[in-house]
């Protein structure tokens, strides 16, 4: 029996992209974005008299509100593709925007990749620079060097397609580009071939989506031009929001509302593309043994940081000189401090009470035992001779 086209690629087929067309949450949230992000922008113009920083700051924060709706509609096509029960736009709003974080990390450290790629191939081309060496050698480095930027760049553009929605599916920045790497080397043609086909399918929804709309809101801008009397010219002032009359700033926001389900709509399907990739592919690998992994080599990482530290700091400490002044007094020091003891107990022994002298022996007559002077010949009690 032979499996439908609709299953062929499995659970998570390509032929399932019509269901984000029909998938109404990621559709209203992304929409909703994209129309503030309009109205935000627009302020901003009204507001370009009072200053060029006004206009900057909204730009930037109808940015965010663009992404940040994306990252929203995102997370709803995971759970339409992983089946599980929708939430509230505004939960998923606020996912898309604490996802944000998160996505930019990631796209940061694959900057910092291709950044490092280039960095290496600018010091191959330095090395050939050697005049006698250096041409033999780009007859070996250019070819290599071709093949490595067009690696680098079917893996930048696989993990850059599944490390977003791996976000969206619950996974941390490493986690998701650990897992992205991991799927690029183990599956790089069959993800690229079903990234490439998706896209591919977008495309031509998207050229018809947008020339039909296109087509229309002209039409129906000429005929309301015609009809209200509204000039279509246009110049620089009007971004600054001036000559802009009520008529005009009502069909703006009408045309930015068609405008902006119309983007939804074409960009819901790459979203969704990306979405599937992830869903069939993280399905293959083990994940959580490739988390295991990731985070045993973050601790190593750290631990190396860490023990460098304390090498760096270890010499640094050994090295902190002694104050010459401070080797000398100690000797001083000591023998004032034996001096000042000598003195204490000099003052003690001083201050101590002395010790009774023994009393003095007055001769007697050894006759009579009465009292003689020592310088007597005689008694004077009896007469006794006593020299």
């Amino acid at each position: 029996m032979k499996t439908p086209l609709w299953n062929a690629d499995g659970q998570y087929s390509i032929f399932r992209l019509p269901e984000a067309l029909t998938c109404w949450p990621a559709l209203g949230v992304m929409a909703a974005s994209f129309l503030a992000a309009a109205l935000v922008f627009a302020l901003g113009g009204f507001m370009a008299r009072l200053g060029w920083v006004f206009p900057l700051v909204m730009s930037i924060v109808a940015f965010v509100i663009a992404l940040a709706g994306t990252s929203g509609a995102g997370i709803c096509l995971t759970d339409l593709a992983r089946q599980r029960p929708y939430r509230s736009p505004t939960r998923y709003l606020v996912a898309g925007l604490a996802c944000l974080p998160k996505l930019l990390g990631a796209g940061l450290l694959m900057v910092l990749a291709a950044l490092a790629v280039l960095l290496c191939l600018a010091v191959v081309f330095f090395v050939c620079k050697i005049p006698v060496l250096g041409p033999v050698l780009l007859v070996v480095a250019v070819p290599v060097a071709v093949l490595v930027v067009a690696a680098a760049l079917v893996a930048w553009y696989v993990a850059t397609s599944i490390a977003g929605p791996a976000i969206w599916d619950g996974e941390r920045v490493l986690h998701s580009l650990s897992i992205a790497w991991h799927i690029t080397r183990q599956y790089p043609f069959a993800a690229i071939g079903k990234i490439v086909g998706g896209v591919l399918l977008c495309a031509v929804f998207a050229s018809m989506l947008m020339g039909v709309v296109s087509f229309a809101a002209f039409t129906v801008a000429g005929v309301g031009a015609s009809v209200m009397g509204v000039g279509m010219q246009f110049h620089p002032g009007m971004l600054a929001g001036y000559g802009i009359g009520g008529h005009m700033v009502g069909a703006g926001i009408g045309f930015s509302l068609v405008f902006a389900l119309a983007t939804a709509f074409v960009l819901l399907l790459p979203l969704m593309v990306g979405v599937l990739t992830w869903c069939e592919f993280s399905a293959r690998v083990d994940l959580h043994k490739l988390r295991e992994a990731t985070d045993e080599k973050l601790q190593d990482v750290n631990a190396k940081v860490q023990e460098m530290k304390d090498k760096a700091r270890a010499p640094a400490a050994d090295a902190v000189p002694v104050p010459a002044a401070s080797a000398p007094v100690v000797a001083p020091v000591a023998a004032q401090a034996a001096g000042s003891v000598e003195a204490a107990a000099g003052f003690a022994a001083a201050a101590a009470p002395s010790a009774p002298l023994a009393p003095a022996v007055t001769p007697t007559c050894p006759q009579c035992r009465g009292a003689v002077e020592p310088t007597d010949r005689f008694c004077d009690h009896c007469g006794h001779k006593l020299t």
